[in-house]
């Protein structure tokens, strides 16, 4: 299978060109990236016949020689992408969150519909061997009395610099302009805040810019756990907006108290916890810039006596599981498990949350709290 990966910033440079290359089944074909120096350099160093600046110029030079590309652009460039990339039939894997705004959300779901390519959302850990095992035990408990998600990310930057050497490149001024506006107006239409106001600064759009991409991944694991949301209880956003807390009901009556933050401190926690009365199930993810470092499932039950078992299912790299489960879908060999509809709803969520916070009317009806 040829692929082109467009987008060759640190996702890319660190996980998907690497893990890509390693996959029997796939050829890297090209590299896109609005820095065409980086471009280069990583298509010189990792043997891709060819390098290009924008979405357009690849699908002009080799669209018919390609047959699925991995789009790992900023979210608010992603429809720019992967429309163009559907419309010519080109199986489409894009990182998470699938937009920043809900209408380029619904763009994407419908150009997927209207495609015969495969269409997939790169919520790695819902491919993560661990996972699946998590949901056995979930799937086990009679009663749920609590479900707990806490996401607190510590200075990623600090590791990237430590673990990985990467390559910079030089993007025109004028494309890093206009991205930095079309992304704070998506954030404003997000949040239901005027668009007009896009020149300036809005701390709650930059707040829900920022735990869109931080919490989207724990949105999504609870969603293939536990459904949709039906209500909103509360939400709350905080110490300058780096945290933010939500209490939610999922399908069933199931509460959920979901936190989202960012510190500076030095080690990573994200934990996925449901509470029942006589056993607790954690689902513990590792740092993801970490490689192979595996998620744990702790159970930990008892009345009367107790016992407390921890479960490495794999030591497998969920990215590298995900684009492996990606081609095995466009190949008719798997179904996709996180959809463009599935990753649209999860932007309408977060959208919601905020617009709860601000007093704003949401996006979609839920059940009334009271």
């Amino acid at each position: 299978m040829r692929i082109a990966i467009v987008g060759c910033g640190t996702i890319a440079q660190v996980m998907h060109i690497p893990y890509a290359a390693e996959l029997p089944e796939l050829e890297v074909h090209a590299l896109v990236d609005p820095a065409v120096d980086r471009a280069r350099t990583l298509a010189a160093r990792n043997g891709v016949p060819h390098h290009f600046e924008s979405t357009d110029e690849l699908l002009t030079e080799v669209g018919t020689e390609l047959d699925a590309a991995i789009v790992l652009t900023p979210p608010q460039a992603h429809a720019d992408a992967v429309i163009p990339l559907l419309a010519n039939d080109v199986d489409v894997l894009v990182e998470k969150p699938l937009a920043i705004s809900p209408t380029d959300a619904d763009r994407m779901v419908e150009a997927a519909a209207e495609s015969d390519a495969t269409a997939m959302v790169a919520y790695m850990k819902r491919y993560d061997p661990a996972y699946e095992r998590a949901r056995e035990e979930i799937d086990a408990i009679d009663e749920i009395d609590l479900i707990t998600a806490y996401d607190v990310d510590p200075n990623h930057g600090r590791i990237l610099e430590e673990v990985y050497d990467t390559v910079g490149g030089e993007v025109p001024d004028s494309f890093v302009e206009a991205s930095t506006r079309k992304r704070r107006r998506d954030a404003l239409e997000a949040i239901g805040a005027p668009v007009d106001e896009a020149d300036g600064v809005d701390d709650l759009a930059a707040d829900y810019d920022w735990h869109l991409e931080h919490i989207c991944h724990d949105v999504n694991a609870l969603r293939g756990l536990f459904g949709d949301v039906e209500r909103i209880d509360h939400v709350d956003v905080f110490a300058d907006g780096r945290y933010a807390t939500a209490h939610l009901v999922y399908e069933g009556g199931h509460r959920c108290v979901l936190d989202s933050g960012l510190s500076n401190r030095n080690w990573f926690e994200e934990w996925i916890r449901v509470d029942a009365p006589d056993r607790a199930v954690t689902v513990e993810y590792s740092n993801p810039f970490i490689k192979n470092s595996p998620t744990e499932i702790t159970v930990k039950q008892g009345i009367e006596t107790l016992s407390e078992t921890t479960h490495t299912p794999s030591y497998d790299e969920s990215f590298k599981c995900e684009i492996r489960h990606f081609t095995r879908a466009a190949a008719g060999e798997a179904s996709v498990e996180t959809t463009f509809a599935e990753a649209r709803d999860d932007v309408y969520l977060i959208a919601d949350l905020f617009r709860v916070y601000d007093g704003v009317e949401p996006l979609r009806e839920y059940q009334s709290s009271h």
